[in-house]
C-alpha cells in the first residue's frame, strides 16, 4: 500500500467536495426574492418534442422486456424522462419532491394509458416504501445530490435489470457562471464532471457504462425564449426591477448551456421478486 493512501479522499469525497463549492454565499442568498432553485413545472412537462431515439430512452428500453415493464423514475417532474419509455413500459413509478411535479406527471401517464403510482418526498430518504421496478432512471437531478452514495445505493437497491441515469457533461450551473461574475463579482466553480460520477460508480462496484451524447430537446417551455429573463432573474437571485438591465446583458452574452449529456448505466441488484439482494 502506497504510504498515506488511506488519508488520500475517495471519489466520493471529490464528488462531494466539489458539489459543496456550488453553494451561494449568504449576501446572494438574502438578495433572492424567490428561490433561485425552483423550477417551473412546464418545464418538465410532456409534449410533442419528446424523442424517443435520444440515447438515454434508447438505453433504458434495450433492458426493458420486450412487452410490459415497470419504470422507477428518480426526480420524475412531470415525465419527460419516462414518456419515451412507454411503450414497452406499462408501469411506470413517480418520486419526486414537489407535489405539482407529481401532479403532472399522474396527468402525462393517464394520457398515455398506463398504470402509475407516485411517491411523493426526498429520494434515498423515501426508498422503504418505494416499490421495485425493471428499470430505475434518474435524469439531470445528481447535480444537485452531495452526498451521493446513499443515493445511487439505493437506486440500484429498487432496480431488478438495471439503472439508467442522465447528466450533463459539466455542472449544469457553469451556464450562469459568466452571469455571477458580472452581477455578483462571484467567482464559479467548474466541476465536478460526468468522469467523476462514473468513477463514484466505479468504487462502489457497480460497473457502469457510459456514452456522451447530443442533449435531446427541451419542451416548448423550456425552449421559449420569452422564458429566458424570468429563469435567469431566479437563478442569479435577482430582483425583478433590473429585468431590463438582465434582458440588455443577456442578448450580449447568452448563457452557455451544457450541450451534451452523460447516459450512464450499471445492473440492478433487486431479485426478480422484488427483495433487495443483500
Amino acid at each position: 500500500m502506497i504510504e498515506g493512501a488511506a488519508d488520500e479522499p475517495t471519489a466520493a469525497d471529490r464528488w462531494r467536495d466539489a458539489l459543496t463549492a456550488w453553494s451561494l454565499p449568504e449576501r446572494v442568498l438574502e438578495a433572492a426574492t424567490e428561490s433561485p432553485f425552483r423550477h417551473d413545472v412546464a418545464r418538465f412537462a410532456v409534449d410533442d418534442t419528446i424523442d424517443r431515439e435520444a440515447t438515454t430512452a434508447r438505453w433504458a428500453r434495450e433492458v426493458l422486456p420486450p412487452r410490459g415493464g415497470t419504470v422507477l423514475d428518480v426526480g420524475c417532474g412531470g415525465g419527460r424522462s419516462v414518456a419515451p419509455l412507454i411503450p414497452p413500459a406499462t408501469e411506470v413509478i413517480g418520486v419526486d419532491r414537489t407535489g405539482a411535479m407529481l401532479d403532472e406527471f399522474v396527468d402525462a401517464a393517464t394520457r398515455a394509458g398506463v398504470a402509475r403510482r407516485t411517491v411523493h418526498g426526498d429520494w434515498p430518504d423515501v426508498m422503504a416504501t418505494t416499490p421495485t421496478a425493471d428499470v430505475a432512471i434518474c435524469h439531470h437531478v445528481l447535480f444537485d445530490v452531495a452526498d451521493v452514495v446513499p443515493f445511487l445505493v439505493a437506486l440500484t437497491a429498487r432496480a431488478r435489470l438495471a439503472v439508467v441515469v442522465e447528466i450533463p457533461v459539466r455542472h449544469p450551473m457553469t451556464a450562469w457562471s459568466e452571469a455571477f461574475e458580472h452581477f455578483w463579482e462571484l467567482d464559479r466553480p467548474d466541476g465536478p464532471t460526468h468522469l467523476d460520477l462514473v468513477a463514484v460508480l466505479r468504487e462502489l462496484g457497480l460497473d457502469p457504462e457510459y456514452t456522451v451524447s447530443p442533449r435531446r430537446s427541451l419542451s416548448r417551455f423550456g425552449a421559449d425564449p420569452d422564458n429566458l429573463v424570468p429563469v435567469a432573474r431566479r437563478r442569479l437571485a435577482l430582483a425583478t426591477d433590473r429585468d431590463a438591465e438582465l434582458a440588455h446583458w443577456l442578448a450580449e452574452h447568452p448563457p452557455a448551456f451544457v450541450a451534451d449529456v452523460a447516459t450512464i448505466r450499471w445492473p440492478g441488484a433487486a431479485d426478480p421478486v422484488g427483495h433487495p439482494i443483500a
